[in-house]
């Protein structure tokens, strides 16, 4: 039901209980003047008006006019302050709404300062399908070409699956393929220190 047809209903049963209320008046000065000033000034004086009048056709009319009326009126106040109530509590739901980003990305579970860019706005590089490294370190320096990027990328993924070992000697390599970066000193650092702390437990 619109809010239109609410306020409606509501004014018809007003103007019905106002109506019927002034043709009572009316009928209850046309029957004795004191019934008049009674049903005018005195709570509940109408109701017995109309009980003692019962019989008149009239005067039941009146009294049915302004029953419906009435209920219609309370009817009326009733639905439009639900109606109310639910407009406002949606629109107080619609404004509080809080709204997720999609495709925001996740944080990294590895040490934020092993990042391999120092901008913190950077979006995470993909992962590696390609599976780590299993041999054991050489003790010399091999003379293979190492990828940066990719050894980095092996070295966290063997990290977070707590292969410390496949990790250190990945992030060897990134060491090897841009010696002195910071990013893979602090790597190397970190898994001897897990290592170091696996072997304690």
């Amino acid at each position: 039901m619109s809010g239109i047809a609410i306020g409606l209903f509501f004014l018809l049963g007003f103007v019905l209980t106002f109506v019927g209320y002034i043709w009572g008046l009316v009928q209850a000065f046309g029957e004795e003047t004191v019934w008049g000033v009674l049903y005018l000034l005195v709570p509940f004086a109408a109701l017995v008006f109309y009980i003692k009048n019962w019989g008149n056709k009239q005067i039941r009319k009146t009294f049915l006019i302004q029953c419906t009326g009435l209920l219609m009126f309370v009817l009326g106040g009733s639905i439009a302050l639900i109606y109310g109530l639910a407009n406002f509590a949606q629109q107080s739901k619609s404004e509080f709404q809080v709204t997720v980003e999609p495709n925001q990305p996740w944080p990294s579970p590895f040490p934020s300062d092993l990042n391999t860019s120092p901008s913190p706005s950077q979006e995470p590089s993909p992962r590696v399908d390609a599976p780590p490294v299993t041999g054991p370190e050489e003790s010399g320096v091999p003379t293979e070409k190492y990828d940066f990027k990719q050894s980095m990328q092996l070295g966290y993924l063997a990290y977070e699956n707590r292969d410390y070992q496949t990790a250190l000697i990945n992030f060897n390599r990134a060491l090897q393929a841009r010696p002195g970066d910071a990013y893979a000193t602090k790597a190397i650092d970190n898994t001897k220190r897990a290592i170091a702390q696996t072997k304690v437990q």
